[in-house]
């Protein structure tokens, strides 16, 4: 029998396939088996297109089918009766002026019900063409509204036309103000004078009467729970009448910033304390010290406040009659709005007695006098001494408590002056000339 021929079938997967010296055979290349791969699907996609693209069809028919069992197309009109028309009408082509009225409009869409359901006036436009209109003159136009949701058509528009007149426009320029709302937190304040707003002034356009009517063009800010040092709000500007009522204007620019400085509003300080001290000491009596403790006090409160302070006082302490130590707690006087870190402090007061001055004379000693020496008895020879001490021994001394010494060791005859020296009690201060004049005579053995 003669060899059978290969079968054709096989020959693309084995037609890279060559023997080798050794008999081997190689396996294809990656890229040759994509080749394959590919050749094989496009072969059976030309041998069965038409099975495919009918398959094809009949899916998207059923689809259809399906769509239109379970989310027909419907139309509605939108918004319903019972609500005023919501699709606000732009007008084209007004050149310099603008419309005196502002219009909305209804309309009847068609759609799937789902895309219907969920209709906004925003998924619509409307417009009317006022090109070759003349100021002050009314006119009917034609309202245009296409969709701008897929899948949803206009139907109808109610009205069809709208009566428009043309104006011409006024134009103001107001600064921009800040209008705040909510409250910052406790202990927090707002430094107006340092805060900014950007631009400052803008320039209002719109209707005679409106723009006539705006008192202020506002950035609203809310403040609540806001603690940053430099608060950046960039919003909307919105034109408002004396009466707080929004003005339909155009605003340029439309937008503003503004950096609001807020600062802690209460702060810390410490700061001494000073005893109100009233009444006299016991007479012959003064006070010699005073200390608190503590000496000083940490208070906090509004900035303002507490810059103003320089100390805190006591109550009032009477040491009427007082010769001897007091040591008293007392409250310190609370200050407005000033929060203080303790309420009471000690407070020691130390009494001496007042010091007084008196001159008294006193009749000296005379020691060391030389033989054959004597005082002239015709020249008296007294001593003044000034004494200071506390008033209850100054008043109670006598001369003869203190002693005045005149030493003469080395004297001659004549006139001359020996020094004193003078002694008292304990406590005084005792004030006597350094040298004294002593006449001294000679006297027979």
């Amino acid at each position: 029998m003669g060899a059978r021929a290969p079968d054709r079938r096989t020959t693309p997967c084995c037609a890279d396939w060559s023997p080798g010296m050794n008999g081997n055979h190689r396996r294809p290349s990656r890229r040759q088996a994509v080749r394959q791969v590919a050749s094989g699907i496009l072969r059976s996609f030309r041998e069965h297109w038409a099975q495919a693209a009918f398959s094809l069809v009949a899916a998207f028919a059923i689809w259809f089918v399906i769509q239109d069992v379970e989310n027909p197309r419907v139309s509605v009109t939108f918004p319903d009766e019972g609500q005023p028309p919501s699709i606000v009408v732009t007008a084209e082509n007004a050149g310099p002026y603008i419309v005196r009225e502002n219009y909305s409009v209804r309309v009847v869409a068609e759609g799937r019900a789902d895309d219907l359901a969920a209709l906004t006036p925003s998924d619509f436009e409307a417009r009317v063409d006022v090109r070759g209109m003349q100021p002050g003159v009314e006119e009917f136009r034609q309202v245009r509204v296409t969709s701008r949701r897929p899948g949803v058509r206009v139907l109808q528009v109610i009205p069809s036309q709208v009566r428009i007149t043309l104006v011409e426009p006024a134009t103001r320029e107001l600064p921009v103000t800040i209008r705040r709302s909510g409250q910052l937190p406790a202990g927090f304040r707002e430094d107006e004078s340092a805060t900014t707003v950007e631009p400052a002034v803008v320039t209002i356009t719109g209707l005679p009467e409106r723009v006539q009517a705006v008192q202020s063009v506002d950035l609203d800010v809310n403040l609540s729970g806001v603690k940053d040092q430099a608060y950046v709000v960039t919003g909307e500007l919105v034109a408002r009448s004396a009466t707080g009522t929004v003005e339909t204007v155009t605003i340029n620019p439309p937008r503003a910033t503004a950096t609001i400085r807020i600062g802690q509003a209460f702060i810390q300080r410490t700061l001494p304390v000073v005893a109100d001290v009233a009444g006299a000491p016991a007479p012959g009596y003064r006070i010699a010290a005073i200390t608190i403790d503590p000496p000083a006090v940490t208070v906090s409160g509004e900035r303002a406040v507490v810059n103003e302070l320089n100390a805190l006082a006591t109550e009032k302490i009477d040491v009427t009659g007082a010769r001897t130590e007091l040591r008293l707690v007392r409250s310190l006087v609370p200050v407005p709005n000033v929060s203080l870190e303790r309420r009471t402090v000690t407070v020691t007061i130390r009494f001496e007695p007042l010091d007084v001055s008196a001159t008294l004379t006193v009749a000296p000693e005379l020691q060391n006098l030389p033989a054959g020496l004597a005082r002239d008895p015709s020249r008296p020879l007294a001593v003044e001494v000034r004494v200071t001490g506390p008033a209850d021994l100054v008043a109670t001394l006598k001369p003869s408590d203190i002693r005045a010494v005149i030493s003469l060791a080395g004297a001659r005859a004549g006139t001359a002056a020996y020094p004193v020296t003078v002694t008292g009690p304990s406590g005084l201060k005792l004030e006597a000339p350094a040298a004294v004049a002593v006449s001294l005579i000679q006297v027979l053995p």
